[in-house]
């Protein structure tokens, strides 16, 4: 390979009102482009591809539902909500 780049595109978009207490994020979508230059056979390119795509630690967690755990602190202090 002699030139690799990944481009990735996130849509989010917002809805509510912050002073209301309503306001909401929101992610809609990822776009990924995976741009390879080579002189590699087409299927060691589909190949390199696909391993690609499987060891994406951050496709892998968008896709499924990971366990997310928050703590918050202020001034040192855990708060617990």
């Amino acid at each position: 390979m002699k030139d690799e780049r990944v481009r990735v595109v996130a849509h989010f978009r917002e809805e509510g009102a912050v002073l209301a207490g309503t306001q909401q994020g929101f992610c809609e979508d990822f776009d990924i482009e995976l741009s390879l230059n080579g002189d590699l056979p087409k299927e060691e390119i589909l190949k390199l591809i696909r391993l690609a795509h499987q060891m994406c630690f951050t496709e892998s967690a968008l896709k499924g539902t990971p366990q997310i755990t928050s703590r918050h602190v202020y001034n040192g202090q855990v708060i617990n909500m």
